[in-house]
């Protein structure tokens, strides 16, 4: 798949100490009465009057800020989407927690706070390569992911209407609907890239929230953020990390394409997943696009077919190399003009995928992130569908572990990040869609410390420039035209003693060279 069309189509945690994922929406906000005042507010506790925890000094009910900094790019529309100025067009007031307090009763702490007042820094939790585990945190890894697909979401559910139909036809029942907590996950994803809706089979593609642009990096980061949180409440285990892929192999093989970790491929059906994994039977949503687009809805969490996968790169395809992480890391700019898909030297864009590693222009070759997708194929090929397969969660973990390395080896200041003219939903103050209650681009340009996580990972060092060939060269270079200028003085010594006269004293001969002299 071309990297044009990747871009065209391009839960938290818990009770007590562990937040909720802040996302589209808390059930206890999707009444008739919420929608119509537009306001997400609700109290802390069995206190009616408790609203936000403002009687425990957490955090207050306050007007949404949403940016007005002028965006640039492909989208030109304007109030025609109901992601612009998120989330204003559902809910333009909602709560504002004060310090370390989070959550959309403010009930919860920060991700890496921890404690009854969210004063403590908890201990990191450690992503390791998915190689490394043991077989028993292997099973917990594998056993969580399947248990999330098969556990309805706590908190939270989806909206299966555009804005302007959310409380449907007789304007009493709100359009929502229940699902998985992994299928939750794959349907932010999807409502982050999902087309315009203008009337029937009228989309507006040119348009993605979490790719082609800055916030690709943070926006994902968030995304397995709650991901891993809402698994560590299902397991009971706070300490619980997501593992990744290290797929810079250069080979032409997926090695976690394995029974033993994300399925392997079926004999009689290589497309599709073993039946000797707990995959296989794993059905995916949110994949039609088209078919919403011409009825002018939103994916509803239905089950759409079996998950899909490519085990081996199409036509001598083969997965990025370790060269191409180290290219990658030496770009020393964030994202350069006009932070889009075009962008060149560029981290963020060579990172995506849209350029060569090197940060070079090249629209017919795809790198690292992008061409692991491309490489699998299947489910994970469009940006709508992708975070069905297993397989996307390692994978941007280890797209998030580069981008961390990268925050730590340069230290940018928060100016390295566009305040304006990058995409729509890319601005550093843009509220990232769907996340709710909102949370901007700025607020994770951070390393994984701040958040909570580490990553156990050697990345390739930085070049350092060797001096002594060089140094070599340019000495041996100096000698030559030394003993050069010493040549041409003393042949100029001899032509003087023979009598030649210097070259501004001679009669030039106009003669050519067919004639006699």
């Amino acid at each position: 798949m071309s990297p044009l069309q990747w871009g065209l189509l391009l839960s938290c945690l818990g009770y007590g100490i562990l937040p909720r994922a802040q996302a589209q929406f808390p059930r206890v906000c999707m009444t008739v009465d919420c929608l119509v005042s537009k306001e997400c507010c609700p109290p802390l506790g069995e206190e009616p009057a408790n609203v936000c925890g403002s009687q425990e000094g957490r955090g207050q009910c306050t007007e949404v800020q949403a940016d007005t900094r002028p965006w640039s790019g492909p989208y030109v529309l304007r109030n025609q989407d109901d992601r612009e100025r998120w989330p204003r067009k559902f809910f333009n007031r909602t709560c504002k927690c004060t310090g370390n307090f989070a959550g959309y009763n403010c009930g919860d702490c920060k991700f890496g706070w921890t404690g009854s007042n969210c004063d403590q820094k908890k201990p990191l939790v450690v992503r390791q390569n998915i190689h490394s585990l043991t077989p028993q945190e292997r099973e917990q890894f594998l056993g969580a992911l399947d248990l999330a697909k098969n556990t309805t979401h706590p908190d939270y559910v989806i909206t299966t209407q555009h804005w302007l139909g959310l409380l449907g036809p007789n304007g009493t029942q709100p359009q929502v609907a229940n699902c998985s907590i992994y299928d939750f996950f794959v349907w932010l994803h999807y409502y982050s890239v999902r087309d315009t809706l203008l009337g029937p089979g009228r989309p507006y593609k040119a348009i993605d929230f979490s790719h082609q642009g800055p916030a690709f990096v943070t926006w994902h980061r968030y995304h397995l953020l709650w991901l891993e949180r809402d698994l560590q409440r299902l397991i009971g285990n706070e300490s619980f990390a997501l593992p990744y892929w290290n797929f810079a192999t250069g080979r032409n093989e997926c090695d976690v394409c394995t029974d033993q970790l994300l399925g392997a491929a079926r004999q009689d059906d290589p497309t599709l997943i073993s039946q000797n994994s707990r995959f296989s039977s794993w059905e995916i949503v949110c994949d039609s696009l088209d078919d919403y687009n011409r009825r002018v809805t939103l994916c509803n969490g239905t089950y759409e077919g079996l998950l899909r996968r490519n085990q081996r790169g199409r036509d001598g395809e083969k997965l990025p190399s370790v060269k191409d992480v180290q290219d990658c890391l030496s770009l020393e700019k964030f994202d350069n003009p006009p932070f889009f898909q075009n962008s060149t030297f560029s981290f963020r864009n060579a990172l995506e995928g849209f350029d060569k590693a090197d940060g070079t222009p090249d629209s017919q070759v795809m790198s690292l992130h992008n061409l692991v997708h491309s490489f699998l194929n299947g489910t994970s090929a469009l940006p709508h569908s992708a975070a069905n397969d297993p397989i996307f969660v390692v994978l941007h973990c280890f797209t998030d572990a580069i981008f961390d390395e990268w925050m730590k080896r340069f230290n940018p200041s928060a100016d390295a990040w566009p305040q304006e003219l990058a995409p729509i939903g890319h601005n550093r103050m843009y509220n990232m869609v769907p996340f709710f209650p909102s949370v901007t681009n700025e607020e994770l340009f951070l390393t994984a410390d701040q958040l909570g996580y580490s990553y156990a990972v050697s990345l390739p060092a930085e070049v350092t420039p060797n001096w002594t060939t060089p140094l070599s060269v340019v000495l041996g270079m100096l000698v030559a035209l030394i003993g050069l200028f010493m040549l041409l003085a003393f042949l100029q010594y001899r032509r003087l003693q023979k009598g030649y006269a210097p070259l501004m004293e001679t009669q030039l001969n106009h003669k050519r060279y067919t004639e006699e002299a």
